[in-house]
């Protein structure tokens, strides 16, 4: 493929300094045939958000628990109050990530988001750039042409904001105590609702909690068995009704002390 249209200026590179707005159009195109292929893929920080280890779990058929703790880490940052998860390098290959192969991800209907969204990346309010630049990434050498929202849809990536709805707000509405064992009790109760839904179905339904906090019996329902219904009722629950005494009680109740 051409990198260079006839009868047109030369391109500018594009990189890491390269910023632009959603509606302006960036160059980007991966496919087998570039050498970089699968470069990307090694020695990285890969976050996963809920819906991703919801997704990539099933992908795999494991339960949630299982998948992270076989293929993630948890990261507590200086300053940041709840945990993340990124996805755990195998140190055995050359720090490349555990579901590349040399034909590519091998989950890759199921892929991370910010996978999906690589080599773009969010800078601010309608601002965005590269992660990579061009000599690391030749995709960006390519000459197919997407605005922001072309290649979200394209990714399958334009609707994880509807899906995730109240997720990045859950912070900002949970107050700490000052306490160590009720804050990590606080923590580990998020981790648990937000990332490793099979042990917070248990919580939910093998004790008093759908007692304790109200839940009607449609809701009830719906959330049994249907594993998106459940993630979202987690958001709502930790952003509206989580009640520490009460947690505490079916913490005990169910997964012991």
């Amino acid at each position: 493929m051409s990198n260079q249209p006839s009868n047109s200026r030369p391109l500018a590179v594009q990189g890491r300094h390269t910023e632009f707005a959603g509606d302006t159009k960036f160059r980007f195109l991966c496919h087998e045939k570039l050498t970089c292929f699968n470069r990307c893929c090694r020695d990285i920080n890969i976050f996963l958000s809920p819906y991703d280890v919801l997704r990539m779990s099933r992908k795999l058929g494991l339960d949630t628990g299982d998948f992270l703790q076989r293929y993630t880490t948890r990261l507590q940052l200086r300053g940041q109050r709840f945990p993340l998860v990124i996805i755990k390098m195998r140190e055995d290959a050359g720090l490349a990530c555990p579901f590349v192969t040399e034909r590519g991800c091998s989950i890759y209907d199921e892929r991370p988001w910010s996978c999906r969204m690589a080599p773009v990346e969010i800078r601010g309010e309608n601002r965005y750039g590269f992660a990579f630049d061009s000599d690391h990434c030749h995709g960006l050498l390519e000459d197919r042409e997407w605005t922001v929202g072309e290649w979200m849809r394209n990714q399958r990536n334009d609707n994880y904001g509807e899906l995730e709805r109240g997720f990045d707000k859950i912070p900002q509405l949970i107050n700490f105590t000052g306490m160590l064992a009720l804050d990590e009790h606080i923590r580990e109760t998020f981790y648990m609702t937000c990332y490793d839904l099979d042990k917070f179905r248990r919580y939910v339904f093998e004790g008093s909690f759908l007692t304790a906090f109200g839940v009607d019996g449609d809701t009830a329902r719906k959330i049994k068995n249907d594993d998106l219904a459940l993630l979202q009722f987690g958001f709502r629950w930790l952003a509206r009704d989580f009640d520490l005494r009460k947690s505490m009680e079916i913490r005990d109740e169910v997964l012991g002390s």
